[in-house]
């Protein structure tokens, strides 16, 4: 018993010092054949940061005619082979994905810490939009960690470098909170659920950046069956968050499932199809579905 509390206090004094923001970050450099598992090309992106750091991303090209690009930013392990799974199939409906790795992650160098992802995220992002077309949107999706250097990256922007339109799926509301309620689900770091997400600064919470989007449209998405990140913290999005805005709820298991179920693909695809006007889950595929029954009259 004596040999467990002092691992605890070490453990306590170590990760006060770094202040538990390592354990943010889960990176692997190791890659997936995900291309071979799943059937999709993809091409080598390379981006520099400002601070000169080299980082990785692969580009997945549109099948058919382009309409748009969707700039995704993963969760916080492995690396963008892994997550590639959750967005390829958006390619197949003629969108052009985009996905990085953080610094650390995959084949991108350096380390990574709360500052450097979100410049990573930026100075990609402005790179990517700089090569966009005039009438071609671009979207920012965000799953999980990634869904939080979201938020905080287009809270920076000026109104001329805004996307056109913004998905945040499965994330949290707060890195205090998350780190709370994390540690309060275990016997062992029960006790210290508090005094150690004291630890982690907030300076990047979602809820104190997402008001300052102006003007773009707000797809959230989360589980009821996260087991992860608890359904509340989307809604404290929500609530934080202007308009245009819609919430979607699914009861997928799992934490970031939720595009393994065919039918909410299939409504992601009809409310891309509607952007940037928004509509409720139930209704993302009503017009699609009124024309279908439209034309199937006119034919008879």
């Amino acid at each position: 018993m004596r040999k467990f509390w002092i691992i605890i206090i070490c453990t306590w004094l170590t990760t006060s010092l770094t202040g538990c923001e390592s354990l943010f970050f889960w990176p692997t450099k190791k890659m997936a054949p995900t291309p071979e598992m799943f059937d999709f090309t993809k091409r080598d992106r390379f981006f520099r940061t400002e601070d000169g750091t080299i980082i990785h991303g692969w580009q997945i090209q549109a099948k058919g005619p382009e309409k748009g690009t969707i700039f995704f930013l993963h969760g916080n392990a492995q690396n963008l082979s892994f997550h590639a799974a959750n967005v390829y199939w958006l390619a197949e409906q003629g969108w052009e994905v985009i996905l990085i790795d953080y610094r650390g992650y995959g084949r991108s160098v350096g380390r990574p810490d709360f500052a450097s992802v979100q410049q990573d995220a930026l100075d990609s992002y402005r790179m990517v939009r700089a090569q966009q077309g005039v009438n071609r949107p671009v979207i920012v999706w965000g799953q999980s960690l990634g869904a939080s250097i979201a938020i905080n990256m287009v809270a920076e922007l000026p109104p001329a470098e805004r996307p056109q339109g913004l998905i945040i799926d499965s994330t949290f509301s707060s890195h205090q909170k998350i780190m709370q309620q994390t540690l309060g689900k275990s016997w062992l770091t029960w006790l210290f659920q508090y005094p150690l997400s004291w630890t982690v600064t907030n300076h990047y919470a979602p809820s104190l950046a997402i008001a300052n989007i102006q003007q773009v449209p707000i797809l959230i998405t989360h589980s009821t069956n996260d087991p992860l990140i608890d359904e509340s913290h989307a809604q404290t999005l929500f609530d934080l968050a202007n308009g245009p805005k819609q919430l979607w709820l699914s009861e997928q298991p799992g934490h970031t499932t939720i595009w393994q179920d065919e039918a909410w693909r299939e409504k992601l695809f009809c409310q891309l199809e509607s952007w940037p006007a928004l509509k409720p889950q139930e209704q993302a595929c009503s017009k699609m579905a009124e024309d279908a029954g439209s034309l199937v009259l006119s034919q008879r």
